[in-house]
């Protein structure tokens, strides 16, 4: 992942939290204050902008750059939750390409990060649920050393399962 790709992946993911928000506020109005869609969208329409007034030289100080802003600007538990995640991952990846190891190693501490933070833990109904999956099989095809396409397409898999 260079950060040419390391950028579009956030913006993807931003694309896809604007397609859905309508339906994560109506599954978040089933147990909490139905603002979930809304506050996400606001973060990465922000972290879109944030992003486009920078130029990185590593992936790291992107997702770093993308985490920092989720957390200023997505309300409640999500934005520290997710933006701690991507700075997470970010600090592993100080590098202006990454492998699909190396992006499974970031992953991993997205992964610890939202555990400390949260207190959560496999089977406790939380996001944990769909990532913990996602990266034991994003780790195993990187490990057998699929790229980061069929790695990413492993975890999606997995996170649906999860």
């Amino acid at each position: 992942m260079d950060i040419d790709l390391a950028r579009t992946w956030v913006q993807a993911i931003g694309a896809a939290v604007e397609q859905h928000k309508d339906h994560l506020t109506q599954l978040d109005s089933a147990i909490g204050d139905a603002d979930h869609g809304v506050n996400m969208h606001r973060g990465f329409s922000a972290v879109t902008t944030a992003l486009d007034d920078v130029a990185p030289d590593t992936v790291g100080a992107l997702l770093v750059k993308a985490g920092t802003t989720l957390i200023s600007s997505v309300g409640g538990a999500s934005g520290p939750l997710y933006g701690g995640a991507f700075r997470a991952m970010g600090r592993t990846l100080d590098l202006p390409e990454a492998t699909s190891q190396e992006f499974a190693h970031a992953l991993a501490a997205g992964l610890a990060a939202i555990q400390k933070l949260g207190a959560a833990s496999p089977g406790d109904k939380t996001m944990i649920d769909a990532y913990a999956p996602a990266l034991a099989a994003f780790r195993q095809r990187a490990d057998a050393g699929a790229g980061l396409a069929a790695a990413a397409l492993a975890a999606a898999d997995a996170a649906e399962d999860g």
